[in-house]
């Protein structure tokens, strides 16, 4: 088929964890396109919504470095991060699974009761050493549940049992139910002038069903005796964390994210946003928008939770404000109505015939080269009506 004009196309994809980054997802989708039609245009964004592999993102913005920091269980670990500048300010970008992820935590047996965020909080105060005006936390993919209060612990706070006595605030969630007091006065003189902004990836409150305990510290290695526990301890500690801010941040979203670091550092004074918002304005997509024709977006697994903020759901509000078409490629795909509640205009899955999980991860690029070739058939055939 010939178009009349060549096809200008967005290739905006999450990444498909442990398949393919961002990036190489969408430059396997501009594969497809181009064999299609060798004229199309097709922009590739580096993209990330706060989660693990958000930093990836801001790579080709700057210098990416390293230092050596505490993993969830105090191992010596090396961790990414990413030095830019920002109208004349010093900048840094990380993702907390680079101290404090899940993989870490798989290494130690998923022990959840005592993992920690010490680490995150050594790479903020080795960040604000060295100059850094700006700190920018993806909270994404973490192995802990401490609410926090190891990063803190490193940063300089101090906890308190009933009796008066110093917690040993790395020691992971098992301290959360003994503190009674807290001093947060050395962190807030570290962030002096600083600002700090934390990327969340998922809504989630601290606290309550849809907390950070009861959602995600079962695929953290916690049973269900277990989680309850987590829970009990963490709204305890949002109690005493409340009454020291002054205010319910507790309930604030993304407060929950990585485990309650989104609460703990928002105590620390950190601005929490959604990872995808933030991350699309910065690499400049709405004004791509302006010249484009279709948006391809994906992520491994499309469900309802997509519609709740992930990065492919906003890509596609963002194109549909701009009047642009957009369709999803994922791995797995569960219909839901809200999916095309003022997002998506089609959601196909990339699996083309019976797979195994290990066989569809891959191929995935493969796939996704595949099903861009045809999703980019069908657009120019829509168009020609």
């Amino acid at each position: 088929m010939k178009m009349k004009k060549n096809l200008n196309i967005i290739a905006a994809l999450d990444s498909f964890k442990g398949a393919a980054s961002s990036y190489d997802a969408g430059c396997a989708v501009r594969r497809g396109i181009q064999k299609r039609f060798p004229d199309a245009e097709v922009t590739v964004f580096s993209l990330g919504d706060g989660g693990e592999g958000t930093s990836a993102a801001f790579f080709r913005a700057g210098t990416v470095c390293t230092h050596r920091v505490s993993d969830t269980h105090c191992t010596p670990v090396d961790a990414n991060y990413v030095l830019l500048d920002r109208n004349g300010v010093k900048t840094a970008m990380f993702d907390m699974a680079a101290a404090a992820g899940l993989h870490h935590s798989r290494a130690h047996g998923l022990d959840i009761r005592t993992a920690t965020t010490a680490g995150v909080g050594e790479l903020i105060v080795h960040l604000v050493q060295s100059g850094c005006g700006e700190i920018i936390v993806g909270l994404g993919g973490s192995g802990t549940n401490d609410g926090g209060i190891g990063a803190l612990s490193r940063m300089g706070a101090k906890f308190y049992d009933i009796s008066g006595a110093e917690l040993d605030g790395t020691g992971g969630a098992v301290v959360l139910a003994d503190i009674a007091a807290c001093d947060l006065s050395a962190v807030h003189a570290l962030l002096d002038n600083v600002k700090l902004t934390l990327l969340y990836d998922v809504a989630v409150t601290l606290t309550g069903e849809s907390g950070a305990s009861r959602m995600f510290s079962r695929q953290k290695g916690a049973d269900e005796q277990t989680v309850e526990k987590l829970e009990t301890a963490m709204a305890h500690f949002s109690e005493v964390g409340d009454r020291h801010f002054g205010e319910t941040i507790s309930m604030r979203k993304g407060a929950g994210a990585a485990g309650g670091l989104g609460y703990g550092l928002s105590l620390a004074g950190g601005i929490l946003r959604p990872g995808a918002e933030y991350v699309l304005d910065f690499v400049g997509f709405r004004e791509a928008l302006a010249h484009a024709d279709l948006v391809i977006t994906g992520e491994g697994k499309t469900d309802r939770q997509t519609a709740q903020g992930k990065l492919p759901f906003t890509a596609a509000k963002y194109a549909r404000d701009a009047q642009v078409p957009v369709v999803c490629l994922c791995g797995t795909f569960v219909p839901d109505e809200s999916l095309y509640e003022g997002g998506f205009d089609a959601v196909f899955s990339i699996i083309n015939a019976p797979s195994s999980l290990d066989e569809c991860m891959a191929q995935t690029e493969a796939l996704l080269e595949n099903a861009a070739y045809n999703a980019a058939g069908f657009f120019a055939a829509a168009k020609s009506f």
